[in-house]
C-alpha cells in the first residue's frame, strides 16, 4: 500500500507546486511590470546629470557611433595598404608611388588647406581605426573647432550627453534601439526622445521606493528590459523563499516517511515469509518421516493407496521446492552481492549434480569447460526450469547446454505445445495457485539481476534461460 502511495504523493506535491507557481508568477510579472512603470514616471521628475536629443544622434553617421570604427578596418582595407598608412602616420610624404587607394587619404590629411565637409562625410572613418577628422586635426590642432562635429563619440566623450563614454556593449544597445542602459552606477534612459543619464544618488533611491532593482543582464532576470534586468526587491520575494522552503520541507518529510512506511512493510513481509519458512520445516520433516515409511511398504498397500502415496509425495515435493524457494527472498542485499560472485565450475560435475536425481531427463553439454557463474542464483534458475518442465510438461523433458563467448545457454524442453507465452503472465500469475508463474517469475527477476534474461518459444515448449559468465 505505501510503495503505491508514493507515486501518488509525488504527483499530488508536484501539482501543488505548479498550482502555487504558476498563477503567483503572472501575478508578480504583472506587479513588476507596474513597479516599473512607477519608478519611470518618478525618474521623468527628477533632474538628469545630462542629457541628449535622439535626433542629434541620429544626424550622425552610424560609422561615428559603432565602437569597431576605432579599430583598423580590416574589413575595408587590404593589410598592405594599412602597413603604407601605418608608416606614413604623422609624417606627410608626397610620393606618387603610393597605392591608389591610399594616395587620396595621404593628400586630403596633408594639404594645408582643408578638406571640404563633403570629403569627411565621404570618408568618415580613417582606414586605421578613428575619425578622419581626428587624424587631421592631429596634423592641423587649429581645425578642431570646425571639424568637432566630425569626429567620433569616443574621441569627443565630454560632448552628447557624454554617449562617447559607453562601453562598446552600451553603444552596440544604444544602436540597436535599447531604451535602458547602466554603466558603472549610472543609468541611462531613452523617455520622450532624449537619451537622459541619471548618477546613482538619484535614481537607485527611486527604484527602492518602487520595489525592483535594474542590473545588467546575465544573471538574475525576473523581467527583462533589453541589456538590463528589473528584479523586484528581495524583501518581495522572501515571503514566496520561504512558502516553497517550506512546502520542500514537508515534501522531504512526506518521501521520508512513506519510505519508512515502505521499509517496515519490508521488514514486516520478510519476518512473516522467515516465520513461515521455519515453521515449514517441521511438518515437512515430519511428512518425509511418513512418506519413506511407507515408500518401504509401497508393495504392500492396495492400489488406491498407491495412488494416493504418489500424489501425497509429490505435494511434499512441491513443498519442499517452496520452502527451498522462500531462501531467495530472505537473503540479504550483501549476501546476495556475495552470491553474485562468478564461482569456478566444470559445467558436467555441476549439471551431474543438478541433475542426479531426475529420472527422464536427458541433457546434453555441447563442450564441457570450466566457467565462472554465480553459482547459487544460477542453479537456483535451472532448478525452477526443471521443476516447472516436469511438473507442467510432457514427457520427455531435455536440457540442452552450450556456450556463447559470454554467455551460458540452457535450453529446457519438454513435448509440450504450449503455444501462449507464458513469461507474459508470470508476473500475473504470481499470487495464484499455480508454482508455474511463482517459478518463472523467480527466474526472470534473478537472470534480470545477473544481467540475463529468460525467452519463450513453443513447439515444442521451451525455455531458454542466458547468464553471463566468465571463461575459466
Amino acid at each position: 500500500m505505501a510503495q503505491r502511495l508514493v507515486p501518488i504523493l509525488r504527483s499530488l506535491l508536484l501539482c501543488l507546486c505548479l498550482g502555487l507557481w504558476l498563477p503567483q508568477s503572472a501575478a508578480r510579472a504583472a506587479q513588476l511590470t507596474a513597479a516599473l512603470e512607477q519608478f519611470s514616471t518618478a525618474l521623468s521628475h527628477a533632474v538628469p546629470a545630462a542629457q541628449v536629443p535622439l535626433q542629434t544622434l541620429q544626424q550622425l553617421d552610424v560609422a561615428l557611433l559603432k565602437p569597431e570604427s576605432m579599430y583598423p578596418q580590416f574589413q575595408s582595407w587590404s593589410l598592405a595598404d594599412l602597413t603604407v598608412l601605418y608608416q606614413l602616420d604623422k609624417r606627410c610624404v608626397n610620393n606618387a608611388s603610393l597605392p591608389a587607394s591610399v594616395l587620396p587619404f595621404v593628400r586630403a590629411l596633408c594639404q594645408q588647406e582643408r578638406p571640404s565637409a563633403a570629403w569627411f562625410r565621404a570618408n568618415p572613418i580613417y582606414p586605421l581605426g578613428g575619425s578622419s577628422a581626428w587624424h587631421y586635426i592631429l596634423r592641423h590642432p587649429d581645425a578642431t573647432a570646425a571639424l568637432r562635429s566630425s569626429l567620433h563619440v569616443r574621441e569627443r566623450p565630454d560632448d552628447l550627453g557624454g554617449v562617447g563614454t559607453l562601453s562598446d556593449n552600451n553603444l552596440d544597445a544604444l544602436l540597436g534601439g535599447q531604451q535602458w542602459l547602466l554603466q558603472k552606477g549610472e543609468l541611462w534612459h531613452l523617455s520622450r526622445q532624449q537619451w537622459q543619464r541619471y548618477d546613482a544618488q538619484v535614481w537607485q533611491p527611486l527604484a527602492n521606493q518602487a520595489g525592483i532593482k535594474l542590473v545588467n543582464a546575465g544573471g538574475r532576470c525576473d523581467l527583462r528590459l533589453g541589456a538590463l534586468c528589473a528584479n523586484a526587491s528581495e524583501g518581495y520575494r522572501d515571503l514566496w523563499r520561504w512558502l516553497f522552503a517550506l512546502l520542500t520541507v514537508f515534501a522531504a518529510v512526506g518521501l521520508a516517511w512513506m519510505g519508512w512506511q515502505r521499509r517496515r512493510l519490508r521488514e514486516r513481509q520478510r519476518f512473516i515469509t522467515q516465520m513461515l519458512t521455519h515453521e515449514l520445516r517441521t511438518p515437512i520433516a515430519q511428512l518425509s518421516n511418513v512418506v519413506e515409511h511407507f515408500r518401504r511398504d509401497f508393495d504392500r498397500l492396495p492400489e488406491g493407496a498407491q495412488l494416493n502415496f504418489v500424489a501425497l509425495a509429490n505435494t511434499l515435493q512441491r513443498m519442499r521446492q517452496m520452502a527451498e524457494t522462500s531462501k531467495h527472498y530472505l537473503i540479504a542485499e550483501h549476501q546476495r552481492e556475495a552470491l553474485e560472485t562468478p564461482t569456478q565450475v566444470l559445467l558436467s560435475e555441476w549439471l551431474d549434480h543438478l541433475c542426479a536425481d531426475r529420472d527422464g531427463l536427458t541433457y546434453c553439454l555441447a563442450e564441457d569447460m570450466t566457467v565462472g557463474v554465480a553459482l547459487y542464483w544460477s542453479s537456483l534458475c535451472l532448478t525452477n526450469l526443471l521443476d516447472n518442465a516436469f511438473r507442467h510438461g510432457v514427457p520427455p523433458v531435455r536440457l540442452t547446454v552450450r556456450k556463447s563467448k559470454t554467455q551460458l545457454l540452457f535450453q529446457v524442453s519438454d513435448g509440450g505445445t504450449m503455444s501462449k507465452n507464458p513469461l507474459l503472465n508470470a508476473r500475473r500469475l504470481r499470487w495464484s495457485d499455480s508454482s508455474l508463474g511463482l517459478g518463472l517469475t523467480i527466474v526472470q527477476r534473478v537472470s534480470h539481476r545477473l544481467n540475463g534474461r529468460l525467452t519463450f518459444s513453443p513447439s515444442p515448449t521451451t525455455f531458454t534461460l542466458e547468464l553471463p559468465c566468465d571463461a575459466g
